[in-house]
């Protein structure tokens, strides 16, 4: 059972790579303060919620995780999520702790059992249904919370947003724009005295506020209880798959859900939200964090912060933590799908679109459990002539091209799918054909007997081709029927190729493959 908690064996640390988490985690801290207290108000726990549960869910899962450079902590579905138990549901603070316990058992539970990989089998219709709704949902939420407020905290509210969309890229890597809303909107409520403020805030250690809950009360935890270990199981390990594409590891998803189980047990004993991984990861990356030692460093200056800053806080406006929560919703909602919905299957679009509906205006828990059954229904018709995965690698040696090279060399890597492809065969995908992408100059894809592609799959070939982009690999498909045309545009994997690079027959990528090679060899 152990055994699958195992990490593959990971390059040494070296120095340059601590300075180099030592400075992202530095710079890093900024970002995550301000947006982990907004996340934390949204909860309906406070600010402090947010922060602590950065600090235990984040330290523990990167401890005892397994993806070399995830950064976890509070996140936008969870907050929501969270909200929705105390507000829509009626639980107390008590009770959200049984069931965020119970959900980090969960969760440790499936890490242990060597099940981690199912648990990322969510379809993605599902998934971005849900989140997408989420964004909504904090967008409506944050208005009609402005609307509240009153024209002061609007025209503060109003400054923040515009800041924060004309941040210039360059000047965030020094100064991340979150936090400098956050200075901004300090400086403006003291000449704005109307601007309703954060009010002083706590410190020291978390109290723990968990009970030995009542008979009567486990059953009516059970339930949510095992939708916040999803939601953070998946989140998380999406965040994982996206942290394997730029550091080139294999995450290990039996242990990133044990060490993640671990941190929520904690989050719950102490009375905070519930956490997963969340998009701090990128940004580490962005400020030059290697691994998970810069997530590390980043919530230790945390700890550090929070048992001493409550009283600079609390004269932080309200209006500008809405500013930044309006962001995460925006960047949520998934734009370029949404505009694909008209010219994609039917049915997938429309069980996205009700999913978004049900967590907007019905209840997001029960989105997630409506949106399994819906979007199984739908693969269901696909089911009896789905065929057994089946891809095809071999090698093409240079002189099949007439380039002048060693005897065996072999710089193009050709790929024959056949037959259908599904969530299912995702992963298994992904460790095949990244070993293609890495290994070789060009790839042809040929998909020319290729019956079916699912959205989780066309969603994997999409991220495939931007690791072939960073590895600075070319691809070259073709065979693309009208069968598999509609998902593999809806999910993005042909916007990802050059229309130069997508041709009709073998003979046209073999051609359009040597002519790369010999404008390599040339160059």
């Amino acid at each position: 059972m152990l055994s699958g908690l195992r990490n593959e064996q990971r390059p040494p640390y070296e120095r340059a790579t601590f300075w180099a988490d030592l400075r992202a985690g530095i710079t890093l801290t900024a970002s995550f303060v301000p947006t982990a207290m907004a996340l934390g108000v949204i909860s309906g726990m406070g600010p402090l919620a947010g922060l602590w549960c950065g600090c235990f869910v984040g330290i523990i899962s990167a401890v005892f995780g397994g993806t070399r450079a995830l950064v976890s902590g509070p996140s936008a579905a969870l907050a929501v999520i969270t909200a929705t138990l105390l507000t829509g549901n009626g639980f107390s603070l008590p009770e959200l702790a049984v069931i965020i316990v119970m959900a980090g058992a969960i969760q440790i539970s499936l890490g242990l059992a060597g099940v981690g990989r199912f648990v990322s089998y969510m379809p993605q219709i599902v998934l971005i249904g849900f989140m997408s709704g989420i964004g909504v949902l904090l967008l409506w939420t944050q208005a009609t919370n402005l609307l509240r407020l009153g024209m002061d905290d609007l025209a503060v509210a109003a400054v923040c947003l515009v800041l924060l969309a004309a941040w210039p890229a360059r000047a965030g890597r020094y100064l991340p724009p979150a936090l400098a809303v956050i200075a901004i909107g300090w400086v403006m409520s003291l000449y704005i005295p109307g601007v309703e403020q954060l009010g002083p805030v706590p410190v020291g250690l978390p109290v723990p506020v968990l009970e030995m809950p009542s008979l009567e009360f486990l059953p009516q935890a059970v339930g949510p209880a095992v939708l916040v270990a999803l939601i953070s199981s998946i989140y998380t390990l999406m965040w994982s798959l996206i942290a394997d594409s730029f550091t080139g590891a294999q995450h290990n998803p039996n242990r990133e859900l044990f060490g993640l189980g671990l941190g929520n047990l904690a989050a719950g004993i102490v009375g905070v939200m519930p956490g997963s991984g969340t998009i701090a990861t990128m940004t580490s990356r962005r400020f030059g964090g290697k691994t998970v030692v810069a997530g590390i460093i980043c919530l230790v200056i945390i700890v550090a912060l929070i048992l001493g800053f409550g009283a600079y806080v609390a004269p932080i406006p309200l209006a500008a933590l809405s500013a930044i929560v309006i962001v995460v919703g925006w960047k949520l909602i998934d734009f370029p799908f949404l505009r694909k919905v008209p010219s994609m299957d039917p049915r997938h679009s429309t069980v996205m679109l009700l999913i978004m509906g049900v967590t907007i205006f019905v209840d997001p828990l029960f989105a997630i459990v409506f949106g399994v059954i819906a979007a199984n229904i739908v693969s269901a018709t696909h089911l009896e002539r789905l065929e057994q995965d089946s891809v095809i690698s071999t090698p093409l040696l240079d002189s099949t091209f007439g380039v002048d090279a060693d005897t065996w060399s072999a710089r193009v890597g050709y790929l024959a799918f056949r037959g259908s492809f599904t969530v299912s065969s995702s992963r298994k995908l992904t460790r095949m054909i990244s070993d293609d992408i890495r290994d070789h100059e060009v790839v042809i894809f040929d998909l020319s007997e290729a019956t079916h592609f699912d959205d989780s799959a066309s969603h994997l070939l999409a991220l495939l081709a931007d690791r072939a982009k960073q590895t600075g690999t070319e691809i070259v498909v073709f065979g693309v029927t009208d069968r598999i045309r509609m998902p593999l545009f809806a999910f993005g994997f042909l916007d990802r190729i050059p229309d130069v690079r997508i041709v009709e027959t073998q003979k046209e990528a073999r051609e359009l493959a040597w002519s790369l090679l010999a404008a390599d060899t040339i160059a």
